[in-house]
């Protein structure tokens, strides 16, 4: 009777382990850009959670009233996202306009992976720690000569960026971290060159 209750009891124990295994994270991400961005976050090849990226071709303010729209229409769905985020690029766009978009973003939940001037900037520093004024234009080039891979828009190409970045990626984070320690003072839009992206990396490869 005692040897059938120790079974039953290291049986019970197994299942809830397994049922918390089987517990998935679940990741809205919401981006300005409607290809690279949503293709190189879609290729993360992430085993203990789901991710929804969605390219939304807006920008700052825009993009985040989007994300939250389409936050809660999912919710009416019963379909609720332990993470959400929005993916967004200062370029041109006016520095209040970049700033009351991450604010927003915070009240209402969701983490910014933001870039300033644009996302590109992200893949650049897996290869070099770069600071200061860099303007986006000169990115593409900048990545065809460090990737030797001509840099597309090209749906798909995001995919191809991380595969062929990933192996680069925790210098990249630790490029990241060094240039917002250095800069960050509580105005993104002034922090030319920075990005947060590295943020939600690192999140994305907790379920790896």
């Amino acid at each position: 009777m005692g040897q059938r209750n120790k079974k039953d009891h290291r049986k019970s124990d197994l299942t809830r382990r397994q049922g918390i295994r089987n517990v998935k994270q679940s990741f809205l991400i919401l981006c300005e850009g409607v290809r690279t961005e949503p293709d190189y976050f879609k290729a993360f090849r992430v085993t203990t959670a789901t991710v929804k990226a969605v390219g939304q071709a807006m920008n700052t303010i825009s993009l985040v009233n989007k994300a939250i729209s389409i936050k809660e229409t999912d919710q009416k769905k019963k379909r609720l996202y332990d993470q959400c985020w929005v993916v967004f690029d200062k370029d041109d766009f006016p520095a209040k306009d970049f700033n009351q978009a991450i604010t927003l973003a915070h009240k209402n939940g969701f983490k910014v992976a933001y870039s300033n001037q644009a996302f590109e900037y992200w893949f650049l520093l897996h290869f070099n720690l770069y600071k200061g004024t860099l303007h986006r234009n000169n990115y593409a080039g900048m990545l065809t000569k460090l990737t030797g891979i001509p840099y597309s828009k090209n749906e798909g190409f995001g995919a191809i960026m991380y595969n062929r970045l990933v192996g680069m990626q925790t210098q990249a984070i630790r490029n990241a971290e060094s240039v917002l320690a250095e800069i960050s003072q509580g105005n993104p839009a002034l922090e030319e060159s920075s990005t947060t992206v590295h943020l939600l990396v690192s999140e994305l490869n907790k379920y790896i």
